[in-house]
């Protein structure tokens, strides 16, 4: 569909008995639809436009009356023009859509906006200007005599001591600056900190926003971007009056849930293994204090355990179920045994720990050979079995096991969504 959209400006929609420049394009482009976008000064009108529009012979748009009606106080001010006019287009822009922006109708810094607009954004737009029937503009200056010149000093009311100050002091930043500021917001929504932190580092940008506002958002950046390299613990979770093995677990599982965001399949499945077992060692060596001994820093049943023969004579049981074959080939579970996910869901399911663990347990088990194939070669990730679904599941799950095993307050879990909006809110 061609949209048509188009402010409306003091000489539509006839001008010196010839099409203003709405109608004009209207006549020419004939598009089906036709949004238009009055200030409060045009309003009236409304009735003259559309009686216009529709007397083109064999031509019926639809004309929608845009619901944003821009300020008298505002249509001069290019940074308010730039971000209602921006909003408009976004709403009426599509794959299918045509837009067509009119480059002559409205004040100059409305003009001026959508000009910007098409040049800076990827919208399917033809962005139209009109020219003036005689190839001009539209008000030619006549020379004055002496003594018109001489009235236009006498009768000028600001010539006085006690004038009305009308000046209004340009706080609009550089185009240039807008349009970073534009980019780093896109960054931050969709969790690009290491791009964010790169852009706000350089010398060029020291004046992108006052030093007070310019230094937090790099502090902010520096703590996010080394949490992401280097798997240090996120300032804000580092403050909390939680144990520190808390404050690691819910640090690991707040950078997978990002992950998760920006659409970092391998990283998720690997890490996420990574964080249960974390958290299940840790709930067995509270549990259970002794069960757990340390072979060159890899976990192993303690021999020495009260419940140690029944514990692996329960693991043999199970790990022969899993194996194919006859009973003659069948391998004996070793007592030395490095335990992981599988071993300790199997250690929960002896002591009868709660279902809803061991079933979101089971969630991480289901995924773990597609795991070993992405963490021990260089396998491609089934789409069938590890698709958006799933991967919401075990996020989910992650943090039912999480919360089941630690006391970690649910407000605890927005420290990045906190963090993207006062990020977004120094950059407006």
């Amino acid at each position: 569909m061609s949209i048509l959209i188009s402010a409306v400006g003091t000489t539509d929609p006839i001008s010196n008995n010839r099409d203003a420049a709405l109608l004009h394009i209207a006549r020419t482009y004939r598009p089906e639809q036709i949004v238009l976008v009055y200030s409060e000064e045009m309003l009236i009108k409304r009735d003259l436009i559309e009686k216009a529009l529709f007397s083109i012979k064999d031509y019926h748009p639809e004309v929608i009356i845009e619901s944003t009606v821009l300020k008298n106080t505002e249509v001069y001010l290019f940074d308010r023009m730039y971000e209602v006019m921006g909003q408009i287009i976004e709403k009426y822009s599509g794959a299918e859509h045509q837009l067509i922006l009119n480059l002559s109708s409205g004040t100059p810094q409305i003009i001026s906006a959508l000009f910007a607009l098409n040049r800076i954004n990827d919208y399917n737009t033809q962005a139209i200007q009109v020219a003036t029937p005689n190839k001009s503009a539209n008000r030619k200056y006549a020379p004055l005599s002496s003594e018109d010149e001489q009235r236009l000093f006498d009768e000028n009311q600001d010539n006085q001591k006690d004038y009305e100050n009308r000046t209004i002091k340009d706080e609009a930043e550089k185009f240039n600056q807008s349009l970073i500021k534009r980019y780093l917001r896109n960054l931050i929504s969709s969790y690009d900190y290491i791009a964010a932190q790169e852009l706000v580092a350089r010398k060029e940008y020291n004046k992108l926003l006052s030093k007070k506002k310019l230094y937090r958002l790099r502090v902010i950046l520096k703590d996010l971007v080394s949490v992401f390299k280097k798997q240090t613990t996120l300032f804000e979770i580092k403050e909390l009056p939680i144990l520190d093995v808390e404050k690691t677990a819910l640090n690991y599982y707040l950078l997978i849930e990002i992950l998760n965001k920006r659409g970092q399949v391998a990283d998720v499945l690997i890490k996420s293994k990574s964080l249960v077992e974390f958290i299940i060692e840790e709930r067995l060596k509270k549990n259970y204090p002794t069960l757990i001994k340390y072979k060159e820093k890899l976990p192993k049943l303690n021999e020495e355990h009260q419940d140690f023969k029944e514990i692996l004579s329960y693991l043999d049981r199970e790990y022969k179920k899993s194996q194919n074959g006859s009973d003659e080939e069948k391998d004996d579970y070793s007592p030395t045994s490095t335990l992981n996910l599988i071993s300790y869901t199997k250690i929960l399911e002896f002591y009868n720990s709660c279902p809803e663990l061991i079933e979101s347990l089971r969630v991480f088990i289901s995924l773990n050979n597609e795991r070993n194939k992405v963490a021990h070669g260089l396998s491609e990730i089934n789409a069938n079995l590890v698709n958006s679904k799933k991967l919401s599941q075990t996020i989910e799950s992650l943090r039912f096991i999480m919360q089941d095993t630690y006391d970690i307050d649910d407000k605890y879990f927005a420290f990045y969504e906190e963090l993207n909006r006062e990020m977004l809110d120094l950059l407006r």
